[in-house]
């Protein structure tokens, strides 16, 4: 009952309409009232402050501000001709572009909203504009942004390693053979697609070409080397990878290709100061409820439900899947992840999952929710970008999001396709 007043407050505030931080207080508010009445509210703030007093979050501020960086400095359309070489020229070209493009932008931005908002609005219009339909291009560009915070850097992993107390660069290890089969999966899908209704070809493969653009891409794409290389290497963690992040996009926007301006670099400042501030008063009110879920024993009430049903492994993580991915449909990625995490953590360690294993599952779940129909934000973002009604994006995203749950329930019981690599660097 304690799990459904909860939850129950804050989906209902939210379909009013509160922004998400104040839905999730008055949820916590609630909770409290109704079960913990004689409690001081004082409690509150205090929980809300300490929440987001952790080193490791000063990642967030720092990743958000090199992606920002490395927009304005032109990377982004370095990225795109890189991509088009290796890919456009495969049956539904600009479609194989844009998956391409995203992954790559993925590993620069840790984003799916920047993802989308930037790919949608340099290759989501070109696909329109080439004759491909704009519910397509709009469907394709929500889907294949989810890669965003799976490929690291990844502002969710940093999260929920600080929930975990996991290494953050095991995590984003852990990352990358999933987002990677998202993208590969996609393009799959893509192809099959572009038989069936006729999309063309593009140019013809160039070695020549694929050379040129990614001598000019390789000053973007080496930031995400330094990145995930200095945290493996254990030169420096993961918050001072952001700040070297930062330090490097704008040496190289300001100086080397001279596509930062003083003026962009503070509207940069500004749209990173909103991102971070944005992120953290979420986090903070996500640790109000994750105290109240701690304090009550949500979670062990919750872990007897489960376990009276089964203690089978696999039918344990799909009873898990299932429900955040129907959560992943109404609650953003990070105030689930906080809220949820104390919850189901134990319960699939208890089963045998590796934490880092669990925390990639958990976090695909979640992200997917972001492009599923109807109330997937991505849609709505991706179908604004290029100018159509998200009602032709929703029915054409359907296939997509079919395939991302295959290649969820393949990370979820395939653990190789997970934590092959972290295991070989750290075990």
């Amino acid at each position: 009952m304690t799990v459904l007043v909860l939850i129950g407050v804050m989906l209902f505030l939210a379909f009013l309409g509160i922004p998400l931080v104040f839905a999730l207080l008055g949820a916590a508010l609630a909770t409290i009232y109704f079960y913990r009445p004689g409690l001081p509210l004082e409690i509150i703030p205090q929980f809300f402050v300490s929440g987001v007093n952790h080193y490791a979050l000063l990642a967030v501020a720092f990743f958000f501000l090199a992606g920002e960086l490395m927009n304005a400095g032109g990377i982004t359309q370095r990225i795109v001709n890189f991509a088009s070489a290796l890919v456009g020229h495969i049956r539904g070209n600009l479609a194989h572009v844009n998956v391409a493009t995203s992954m790559m932008f993925a590993a620069v931005s840790g984003s799916a909203a920047a993802g989308a908002a930037v790919v949608g609005s340099v290759l989501g219009r070109s696909m329109v504009g080439k004759g491909f339909s704009p519910q397509f291009a709009g469907a394709i560009t929500a889907a294949a942004a989810v890669v965003g915070p799976i490929i690291p850097p990844s502002i969710p992993m940093i999260i929920f390693a600080v929930l975990t107390e996991q290494s953050v660069g095991k995590l984003f290890l852990a990352g990358l053979v999933p987002g990677l089969l998202i993208g590969l999966s996609l393009m799959g899908l893509c192809y099959v697609l572009a038989i069936r209704r006729g999309y063309e070809r593009g140019e013809p493969f160039s070695l020549m070409r694929v050379a040129r653009t990614g001598r000019e891409s390789l000053i973007a794409l080496a930031a995400p080397i330094i990145i995930l290389g200095g945290i493996l290497g254990g030169v420096f963690t993961a918050t001072e990878a952001g700040a070297i992040a930062v330090g490097y996009s704008f040496f190289v926007g300001m100086f080397i290709l001279k596509e930062l301006s003083w003026a962009t670099f503070f509207k940069s400042l500004s749209r990173a100061a909103v991102g971070t501030s944005t992120v953290l008063v979420v986090v903070g009110a996500s640790s109000v409820i994750a105290w109240i879920i701690a304090d009550l024993q949500i979670a062990r009430q919750v872990s007897e439900v489960i376990f009276e049903i089964s203690d089978e492994p696999w039918l344990v993580l799909l009873m898990i899947n299932i429900f955040l991915l129907v959560v992943g449909l109404f609650l953003d990625a990070l105030p689930a992840i906080i809220i949820l995490t104390p919850i189901f953590a134990p319960i699939a360690a208890s089963v045998g999952v590796d934490p880092t294993h669990f925390g990639v599952i958990m976090i695909v779940n979640l992200l997917i929710g972001l492009c599923t129909p109807p109330v997937g934000i991505l849609l709505y973002l991706s179908a604004s970008v290029v100018g159509t009604k998200p009602e032709g994006v929703i029915r054409e995203v359907i296939p997509m999001v079919a395939i991302l749950i295959c290649v969820l329930a393949l990370i979820t019981y395939v653990p190789a396709t997970v934590m092959t690599l972290p295991n070989l660097f750290y075990d």
